[in-house]
């Protein structure tokens, strides 16, 4: 049965949403306001379509970023010195009740894999070693790999193409006979379930467009959304699949939704 794509939610924010994380159906939205110099945190359930939360801060509200989100924990990591990015704290937050559940100051973060967060003092002579999100609880002998992706869910990113690619020439003739397009730079590709999702940058007058498109497998184009006008550099991983639903941020302030969906 052929794909269609279907508008599910779009929500605009009124400062700069500076990432996205995600961990089983919640979505957790970063925004930052250069400004103010604050840093808000929203969630969102991509199954009921609402906010657990939004606009949470914190004391140190603009050193604050995400780490990672696995299952119901955040752990988020703050900048204490400016100078030196490698000096951290980190906590545990549990998004259900809202509260910190245990923090850690003065550490080197090492990576994480599954539960596991690996640290580091900052101290020369400190030891690695790794608690567990949880609870915060010290866990002994854990020295294997550990990554530093911060999302968990089952998410589907695209390929990110450069013009060195022996990929991208094949997008830009694509893009140049189905949509009339001609693609410069780099650009986001993906197959699914019968569709072709092509995250492309086109030069009006003086200025970078990145644009989303959708094509079915006939070449016929079944959505166009302007991401991003005026752009300022080539940007990656511009959008992804999740439990099949199309997700990306347009304009750095609105977040969109689309449901792909059999007809």
């Amino acid at each position: 049965m052929p794909k269609q794509l279907h508008i599910q939610f779009s929500e605009v924010f009124l400062t700069d949403i500076w990432e996205t994380a995600l961990s089983n159906d919640q979505l957790l939205i970063s925004c930052r306001n250069g400004d103010e110099m604050e840093a808000t945190f929203s969630l969102f359930d991509l199954n009921s379509h609402k906010f657990g939360w939004k606009a949470l801060g914190f004391d140190e509200n603009w050193w604050v970023t995400v780490y990672a989100f696995v299952d119901n924990i955040i752990v988020f990591q703050i900048f204490n010195d400016t100078q030196n990015i490698d000096e951290r704290s980190v906590f545990g937050f549990d998004i259900h009740t809202q509260e910190a559940l245990w923090s850690v100051d003065n550490i080197n973060v090492r990576g994480i894999r599954g539960y596991l967060l690996s640290l580091k003092p900052s101290a020369e002579e400190g030891e690695l070693f790794s608690i567990d999100i949880r609870d915060g609880s010290e866990v002994l002998g854990t020295e294997q790999d550990f990554s530093t992706k911060n999302m968990s869910g089952k998410l589907i990113l695209p390929f990110h193409y450069t013009g060195d690619s022996p990929y991208f020439s094949t997008v830009v003739n694509f893009m140049k006979q189905f949509a009339n397009v001609d693609l410069v730079g780099a650009c986001d590709y993906l197959e699914y379930e019968g569709l072709i999702f092509i995250s492309a940058h086109e030069k009006v007058e003086q200025n970078l467009t990145n644009t989303l498109y959708a094509f079915n497998e006939a070449g016929e184009l079944m959505l166009t959304e302007v991401l991003a006008q005026q752009s300022k550099g080539l940007a990656s991983d511009t959008f992804y699949i999740v439990n099949e639903q199309l997700i990306f941020v347009q304009e750095k302030r609105e977040i969109k939704c689309y449901l792909i969906k059999n007809v």
